[in-house]
């Protein structure tokens, strides 16, 4: 899909909100690394698609002299990759960048410039990542479709390590170079905007798949160096047995060992 389309549609369905809140979107200049669309009134929103790591933002600042003042905060995040994904994926982005500015309590802190995370700066759930390997595996389609349908919640580390895994380390050994540096960039991204459970699927079940550690290495090439060191230490637990997957906790095992490491 263009990016383009997909901005504008995004934008538009955020933009709805805003107009009602009496913000007007003001002049800004895209460039070669962003797409842009800045909004002001009591305070300043902007969405922001950037093309290196096809990541999309919804932030906002103060407003000074009818400027924004630069101190943006960010509010959520989602990856869109135009090669893979749809209107579809657009829309949804757009709705919850949407819901995110109608809600009042967000609203309430960005106002009193309140500096706290919000749930959707970490909205990669592993359902999303096992959609962006459907990129490199599109037979997955269908069995995440059957995976939807026949249970009650998507059981992320168990479809990643049946599913994905085997097909990724068969992936990763025949890849080299430029491949290699493009499944880093996305796995780092992705890895970023995760939660606690996406972030403990790529670095136990998707890296420890990786038996060559020149590899591994090389896909964590793009990772920041914090999450390099969580990757690293992942590598301990290859071999060691993880408990049953709980839907009903809302953290999983694999991320509180990490975490604990």
């Amino acid at each position: 899909m263009d990016i383009n389309n997909a901005f504008d549609i995004i934008t538009g369905r955020a933009e709805r909100i805003l107009r009602e809140k009496g913000y007007t979107r003001i002049e800004t200049e895209d460039s070669e690394e962003e797409l842009t669309a800045v909004y002001v009134n009591e305070n300043a929103y902007g969405i922001v698609y950037t093309f290196s790591n096809k990541r999309i933002v919804l932030k906002s600042c103060a407003v000074e002299d009818d400027e924004p003042d630069g101190k943006w905060k960010i509010l959520a995040t989602w990856l869109f990759d135009p090669e893979s994904d749809t209107a579809k994926e657009a829309e949804s982005i757009g709705d919850d960048f949407a819901e995110t500015i109608r809600g009042p309590k967000q609203t309430a802190a960005i106002q009193k410039q309140k500096k706290r995370k919000k749930d959707g700066e970490n909205n990669v759930d592993p359902l999303f990542l096992a959609n962006r390997m459907v990129t490199y595996f599109p037979e997955l389609k269908d069995e995440i479709a059957f995976e939807k349908a026949h249970y009650e919640e998507f059981r992320g580390i168990t479809f990643a390590d049946e599913k994905i895994a085997p097909r990724f380390s068969k992936m990763i050994e025949q890849s080299s170079g430029k491949k290699l540096e493009k499944v880093s960039a996305g796995l780092a991204a992705l890895y970023s905007a995760g939660d606690l459970d996406t972030k403990g699927i790529i670095t136990y079940v998707l890296l420890n798949s990786v038996d060559d550690d020149e590899k591994f290495n090389a896909l964590i090439e793009s990772f920041s160096d914090a999450d390099k060191k969580i990757a690293r230490a992942s590598r301990n637990l290859r071999g060691k047995k993880i408990k049953a997957e709980k839907p009903q906790k809302t953290r999983s095992y694999i991320s509180d060992t990490l975490n604990n490491m």
